[in-house]
């Protein structure tokens, strides 16, 4: 039973809902999307839904297409 299950809250600065997925903290700074985290120094990220929806979309549009592309030539 991990973190998310047991009630972890997100960890974006400002926001106190209940966490639904948690994110390495790498990915977060990889996929630039400019999230003020309340612990900058932890290992994981735990995110509501819309800031989950957010990360997604930034992850994508920043490192996903770039990996994909340049991965298979």
């Amino acid at each position: 039973m991990g973190r998310v299950s047991k009630g972890e809250v997100c960890s974006v600065e400002g926001c106190e809902e209940k966490a639904v997925r948690s994110v390495s903290r790498e990915k977060i700074e990889e996929s630039k999307v400019g999230f003020k985290l309340k612990n900058p120094d932890s290992r994981r990220v735990y995110l509501c839904r819309k800031h989950y929806k957010e990360f997604k979309k930034a992850y994508r549009k920043n490192v996903w297409k770039t990996e994909r592309f340049t991965r298979g030539f």
